[in-house]
């Protein structure tokens, strides 16, 4: 809404824009920081073990780092954690002119 109360459709559909290219560069960002995930846990059982990891391992550790973040992720104090953090910087955002 502009100023006066009129809608400003021209500046919504500028923000759906950018809100859209927004979404697009968190979505890439959280899947790097998934590789991250992932690639740590294979580290990790690779060095239990002298031979090296078979692409079936790979997906199956991939696949269960993957499931283990987002169970984390989705408990209720890591949820509750989140939700007060987002309220901060939320509130944060709104005092700047």
């Amino acid at each position: 809404m502009t100023e006066e109360g009129n809608w400003d459709s021209t500046g919504f559909d500028q923000l759906m824009k950018d809100s859209k290219d927004e979404l697009v560069d968190l979505q890439n960002q959280l899947q790097n920081l998934m590789v991250r995930f992932c690639l740590r846990a294979l580290r990790v059982y690779q060095a239990t073990r002298p031979e090296p990891l078979r692409p079936s391992e790979i997906a199956l550790l991939t696949k269960n780092e993957f499931n283990n973040v987002i169970t984390d992720i989705s408990m209720q104090s890591s949820m509750e954690n989140i939700a007060k953090i987002v309220k901060a910087e939320w509130e944060k955002q709104q005092q700047k002119p």
